[in-house]
């Protein structure tokens, strides 16, 4: 990001992600930059510290050591005058140098002690807020640069970083306003216009959002986030397909994550391209150490869910094939009993039902709580046509928090299906009220007017 030189070397040179250092160059050994350096404090004592002739005498030195290429030096010099400890500009440009240097605590303490020197010193305020950003720690960055704005800065990286801030703790139309002031000042800045954009798709008006994207994508196509971001409305908007190839060309960027793939794969199954799902999936495992194992259960249940079951058991099979995820899995109880569900759910489904029906009881010995287990010996008793033993392992599931409005629903079909229009009503009712559904509403409606015939007759 290039940054307006509304002070030289007194604004950072940062971006959203990561510091970059600000550019040495020629203006460093300037007669007229070390003297714009020098004097620009104390113009507004309000807001800018005073310099006596000593600390002057100090900044032309450090300006001289910048000129040089020489940043450690330049640090070492303020560092170890006896001046810098009560000088809040001398602190102020230690910050500042450390800040590029890589030193974003050093600098956010020395920050701090300038601003405690001259509490309504502008940039110090801007600076470590900035200094905050970096550490992602919105919460302190935000006072700070609303306090940088009370004394009069309102420049568009100032309020361009309010924007990002207030984004990141989901204000998105707060965030909007931020962003659009920002530009004002800093019309062509690529972040602050991905960030209005951002705010846009986040509070629903995907046109504009889209707009701004692909206005940015002309001239800068191979910007990941983007593309996700481009993809994500895509998805909201219900246009899968599109979604798909925004996607894909995140992918061929080698921008997508191992969960961004795995979304990508419930695409492709969406549009029944098993083959391309599968590949995104196995994609997704390749590096353990970038996606956490736990995450991998949800590939395996969309697969499920599609009734492919040996594309199911493959996937288990590669994914315990991986020395540090099948390592985590058998270290972590409930990882565990979630991957062998999967495996009895398959094993009922292609293998032996006895075997897999065993196996569940000897899971609910384990863990009687086991909602998702419960369900499953649940519906495979109810194919077998024993419902009360369905209907006695529902009631047991529906005891669980998490399980009871699909318990609730599953009895209620249940009582429905034998005429007991009373019971199936009152379960009906209770999962309705946990969890609303239109269609559910509608099928309440029905039983109820069932219910009335009969009575009637």
């Amino acid at each position: 990001m290039k940054l307006p030189k509304i002070i030289i070397f007194l604004i950072i040179g940062m971006e959203l992600i990561k510091a970059s250092p600000l550019p040495i160059d020629p203006m460093w050994k300037s007669e007229s930059f070390i003297k714009a350096y020098t004097a620009s404090y104390g113009i507004d004592s309000r807001i800018e510290p005073n310099l006596d002739a000593e600390e002057k005498k100090l900044l032309v030195s450090v300006a001289e050591k910048m000129g040089n290429k020489d940043r450690v030096g330049a640090i070492a010099l303020i560092s170890q005058s006896p001046l810098t400890e009560k000088s809040p500009a001398l602190l102020f440009n230690l910050a500042s140098l450390q800040f590029e240097n890589g030193k974003i605590q050093t600098a956010i303490s020395n920050f701090l002690k300038a601003i405690e020197f001259q509490p309504n010193f502008r940039d110090a305020h801007r600076n470590l807020a900035i200094a905050y950003v970096q550490e992602n720690n919105f919460e302190k960055a935000e006072p700070s640069l609303r306090k940088a704005i009370e004394l009069g800065s309102s420049d568009g990286l100032t309020m361009g970083l309010l924007g990002y801030c207030l984004n990141q703790s989901g204000r998105s139309n707060d965030a909007l306003q931020a962003y659009r002031m920002a530009k004002l000042t800093m019309p062509n800045e690529l972040q602050w216009q991905i960030g209005e954009a951002t705010a846009l798709m986040d509070l629903g008006s995907f046109e504009e959002a889209i707009s701004i994207y692909e206005s940015i994508l002309l001239t800068e196509p191979n910007r990941v986030g983007i593309w996700v971001n481009l993809a994500n409305i895509r998805i909201q908007q219900g246009k899968y397909v599109q979604a798909i190839a925004d996607l894909e060309v995140a992918r061929r960027l080698k921008g997508l994550n191992p969960e961004s793939l795995i979304s990508l794969g419930h695409l492709y199954l969406n549009e029944s391209l098993q083959e391309r799902a599968l590949s995104c999936y196995e994609k997704a495992i390749e590096k353990p150490n970038l996606i956490e194992v736990s995450k991998l259960t949800k590939p395996i249940d969309y697969l499920m869910r599609f009734n492919l079951w040996d594309a199911a058991k493959g996937l288990i099979m590669d994914i315990k094939t991986v020395e540090e995820f099948n390592k985590k899995i058998s270290e972590d109880k409930q990882l565990n009993q979630r991957f062998d569900r999967a495996d009895i759910l398959i094993e009922m489904n292609i293998g032996n039902q006895v075997i897999a029906v065993k196996r569940l009881e000897e899971l609910l010995k384990n863990d009687p709580l086991d909602g998702e287990a419960i369900l499953i010996l649940a519906d495979y008793y109810l194919q077998q046509k024993s419902s009360e033993k369905s209907i006695m392992l529902l009631e047991q599931a529906a005891q669980v928090q998490e399980f009871t409005a699909k318990s609730e629903r599953i009895l209620g079909e249940i009582y429905a299906s034998r005429g007991d229009y009373e019971k199936a009503l009152t379960s009906l009712q209770k999962s309705q009220n946990l969890e609303p559904h239109k269609a559910l509403q509608e099928y309440i409606e029905s039983i109820q007017k069932l219910k009335d015939v009969f009575e009637r007759k």
